[in-house]
């Protein structure tokens, strides 16, 4: 019996011979050192690494969705801002999404600070060097002396914003900074093939979402989402209505993770819920959540009658930036009657997640401590945090 397999079954149906297993398991199967969680140099080969040859989602598409709407935001600390286009790509009618280093090629300024829409070009305010919205350099004024745009040998073609390659799934934007990534279609195969049975084209996005900063290292907010072993104890409300052994774990397909419930119960107001995705009592998914954790830091959530987007964003080795983004099924899902019903998921995160915050920040002080080493796994309960964890430790080794 292999005890690293996905146990796709409720707890109280595991094998006894893999609950067997964990003495010798602790033997050797451990987790990352304190310093991975702790040391900066740890993190800039994260950043070289991870989150640089791995697509990142770094934002969402309807947050540009005006010809001229730029927003910045960053991969690992490193700024990068995304434009909507005004001009068609030649293979499609819509206006492009494109993303850049958000550094003006002078002298590195940070050239977008806040989301905002630009009726023009973008312009850098310190010398006033100003791009077209395809990156390409169109104006430096003074450059070659008073009013003079340029100089002898200066080639602005080879002076534009520095691209990043960029695509879109569904509502998410991705970038892969170094470029050598697979197609994204490829990368996210193993997700769409398994929530192919619901039609993600009906999400609608709703406007309240949740932010916040967490006093930890990015990697423990992953993987807290990608086991639900914590729930008897960190959740009791949650895991008064999805509790603990109703969770199962399932192969996605490395380096992604994914954990189900098989019991869900839709928010009723007044005899009144949300609308479902159709047709989910025909393929008996009408009582099942899943979650699947994205390597490395996008944690997805689909239920009958919502979507959950959920970014970690690495500020440092132990800050976190968070942002959940909540989508709803049709629009009738969307009305101001149903509003009260749409929150009601958006207030269970909210809670959750503060409980959760409060265990994540005291792991990471508890990494000060010389004596972590690694910790150890449930053979049953927690090989999705050591698939991650594997995953990670892969990538900074190449």
């Amino acid at each position: 019996m292999n005890p690293y397999r996905a146990i796709s079954q409720p707890l109280a149906s595991a094998n006894p011979q893999d609950l067997a297993l964990l003495p010798a398991l602790e033997t050797y199967q451990r987790g990352l050192p304190a310093d991975a969680y702790t040391k900066f140099d740890y993190w800039e080969r994260e950043r070289q690494t991870v989150f640089s040859h791995y697509w990142v989602c770094v934002g969402i598409a309807s947050d540009v969705p005006n010809p001229g709407d730029v927003y910045p935001t960053e991969v690992a600390g490193s700024p990068i801002v995304v434009v909507r286009d005004r001009n068609p790509s030649p293979s499609s009618a819509t206006s492009p999404l494109r993303a850049f280093h958000n550094i003006c090629r002078h002298r590195g300024l940070q050239l977008v600070d806040s989301p905002c829409n630009v009726s023009g070009n973008l312009r850098c305010p310190y010398h006033s060097w100003t791009y077209r919205l395809d990156g390409s350099l169109k104006h430096t004024p003074h450059f070659g002396g008073y009013y003079q745009d340029s100089h002898s040998g200066f080639a602005r073609d080879r002076n534009g914003l520095i691209h990043i390659r960029c695509e879109q799934w569904i509502d998410l934007v991705f970038v892969n900074l170094s470029g050598d990534a697979p197609p994204l279609s490829d990368y996210l195969q193993p997700v769409s093939e398994r929530w192919s049975v619901y039609d993600l084209n009906l999400l609608r996005r709703e406007s309240r979402e949740i932010t916040l900063q967490c006093n930890a290292n990015w990697k423990l907010a992953t993987e807290n989402f990608s086991e639900s072993y914590h729930l008897s104890w960190v959740h009791p409300s949650l895991n008064s209505c999805s509790r603990m052994e109703d969770h199962f774990n399932f192969d996605v397909g490395a380096p992604h993770v994914g954990q189900g419930s098989l019991v869900y119960k839709s928010g009723v107001l007044a005899g009144r819920s949300l609308p479902t995705f159709p047709n989910l009592a025909a393929i008996k998914k009408q009582t099942v959540a899943e979650y699947i954790t994205v390597f490395p830091n996008l944690m997805l959530g689909i239920h009958p009658d919502y979507f959950l987007v959920f970014l970690a964003n690495p500020l440092s080795p132990d800050k976190t930036a968070e942002r959940m983004v909540f989508y709803f099924v049709g629009d009738d899902a969307m009305t101001s009657e149903n509003k009260a019903l749409r929150h009601l998921p958006i207030d269970l995160w909210n809670v959750t997640n503060d409980e959760d915050i409060a265990m994540i920040e005291r792991m990471q002080v508890g990494r000060q401590s010389p004596g972590f080493d690694g910790g150890c796994f449930s053979p049953v309960l927690e090989q999705t945090v050591y698939r991650f964890q594997q995953a990670v430790a892969k990538a900074i080794s190449q």
